[in-house]
């Protein structure tokens, strides 16, 4: 081989040297490779970048990889330019929000162009403890009720934590209740997360209560505490029998009626309404046992109804009713109706319990008979009266002399005239008729205003039963309730509807105004 053969294959081997050699080699360093953090810090990774390669590294991006996970913010750097044999220490920040805890495996890299270097680096995230706890009672209790507390614990950490639950009760400062609930793990996942404990206690007396709670999770102690008021209000109550009606009015001190208070008549479960009002009709006389629950506080009361007795006698053309009680004692002040052939007229007991009715005002025949009384049951009766015979006019006899052998021609009798007799006595039997007809075979309704209550009742026939009976009124009502059938409030009337009453059955309709 010559000598020019030689150089040029030297030439060229040297050339392929500096061609390999003529690019940029970067090397990454990182001294501490694991770290450890808390929710809510930030850690600092110190990086030394040198440029080993004899060529200029450009546009160098330094930057945290890891899994993609929610929690974590990775810092980067960017570097324009890094010389050859140069050296360039960074700082690569991570913060660390709130991610689950455990170890993550990171890297640190260094990239230019297509080129990267990596250096591992592992992440260990630390339990914090972070909780909440609280109370779950009302500020204030009626006498006479259960009360329920319920204590909850709420775990916002991002790990496992477990720990201890103790609570105590005071009444007055005086201990009532105590107990320690031990190893309660709470989870980072919903509803894992949470602890409920529900304390119940029976019907509390009057008092002031504390609840004091003390938790103990992760090392992290915390205490609570919480007042409730058992209390009882000072109420009274009214009774009385009015109409047909039996009443019960619960107030407070203010005179204000109270609602909601448990009230038995007679074995009726009641409660009282908005006004304080609760009530049922008295169908039958004798004395109603009365219950009610004043905050807690059982009353026991009696309410005594009577009933109206009734009787009769005829004095011509006079009508005496005697209106009496159970006992035979004339009642005075009763309301008297008496409806006729004729028509209606009404009178009023005297001090005796006596009321005198104009028979020439109702007619002869069937006679109905109602007394009422507030204080009292109502008595019915229905009487037949005879018109009384009026006495014969006589004409008296005239003496006259007759001449002997002569005799008087007796003339013809003449028909009797009864005038407009007979006229009238059809007209009694056609209104006897149509006046049974209303006793026995159409209902009855009476209306009735007492302050702020409207009152309807309504009463089936005798003779048969009353079937889709409607009323309609117009009135402001607030609030109206019946003891049978539907009632509705709409477009400023009560509408009042019943299927069906059985012969002689009654309902009875309360509007509050």
């Amino acid at each position: 081989m010559d000598k020019r053969a030689v150089v040029l294959i030297t030439m060229l081997f040297l050339l392929s040297l500096s061609i390999v050699s003529a690019q940029p080699s970067l090397l990454l360093e990182v001294a501490q490779k694991s770290f450890k953090a808390k929710p809510g810090e930030t850690i600092l990774v110190p990086v030394v970048l040198s440029n080993v390669g004899n060529e200029t590294a450009e546009n160098v991006t330094l930057y945290v990889s890891g899994p993609a996970v929610e929690g974590f913010l990775y810092g980067s750097e960017f570097i324009k330019k890094v010389e050859p044999g140069e050296k360039i220490e960074k700082t690569l920040p991570i913060y660390i929000e709130n991610p689950k805890a455990g170890v993550y495996e990171l890297k640190v890299v260094a990239r230019v162009g297509k080129m990267l270097t990596e250096v591992p680096i592992s992440l260990r995230v630390l339990t914090k403890v972070s909780y909440s706890i609280d109370i779950d009672v009302e500020d204030r209790y009626l006498f006479g009720e259960d009360v329920t507390i319920t204590l909850k614990v709420s775990s916002s950490s991002n790990g496992v934590i477990f720990g201890d639950v103790s609570y105590e009760i005071y009444r007055e400062n005086v201990s009532i209740a105590e107990k320690s609930v031990h190893n309660i793990f709470l989870y980072p996942e919903y509803p894992k997360n949470k602890w409920e404990y529900v304390i119940f206690l029976p019907k509390p007396g009057v008092g002031k209560y504390t609840i004091l709670v003390r938790t103990n999770f992760g090392g992290l102690s915390k205490t609570i505490t919480k007042s409730f008021e058992v209390y009882q209000r000072n109420l009274r109550y009214e009774t009385k029998f009015e109409k047909g009606i039996i009443y019960v009015r619960v107030l407070d001190e203010e005179g204000n009626g109270v609602g909601g208070i448990p009230v038995i008549i007679e074995g009726t479960e009641l409660k009282t309404d908005s006004y304080g009002m609760a009530f049922i009709e008295a169908k039958e006389p004798g004395t109603y046992h009365i219950t009610l629950n004043l905050d807690g506080k059982i009353v026991e009361t009696f309410v005594e109804v009577k009933k109206l007795f009734i009787t009769y006698e005829q004095r011509n053309e006079t009508l005496l009713v005697h209106v009496r009680d159970s006992a035979g004692k004339g009642i005075a002040s009763v309301t008297i109706e008496a409806i006729g052939p004729l028509g209606k007229t009404y009178s009023v007991t005297d001090e005796n319990g006596t009321a005198l009715i104009n028979l020439n005002e109702t007619g002869f025949g069937s006679i109905s008979l109602k007394a009422e009384s507030d204080r009292y049951l109502g008595a019915e009766a229905i009487i037949a009266v005879k018109e009384p015979q009026k006495p014969e006019t006589q004409t008296p006899t005239q003496t006259t002399s007759t001449p002997i052998n002569q005799t008087t021609p007796i003339p013809p009798a003449k028909p009797k005239d009864y005038g407009n007799l007979p006229i009238i006595l059809v007209l009694s039997a056609v209104l006897f008729g149509s006046t049974s007809y209303l006793a026995l075979f159409r209902p009855l309704k009476f209306e009735e205003q007492l302050d702020r209550y409207y009152f309807v009742k309504v009463r089936a026939p005798r003779m048969r039963e009353l079937q889709n009976f409607r009323y309609e009124k117009a009135i402001n009502a607030v609030e109206a309730r019946a003891t049978k059938g539907r009632v509705t409030i709409e477009d400023g009337k009560v509408i009042w509807e019943i299927d069906k009453l059985e012969p002689g059955e009654e309902a009875f309709l309360q509007v509050i105004l």
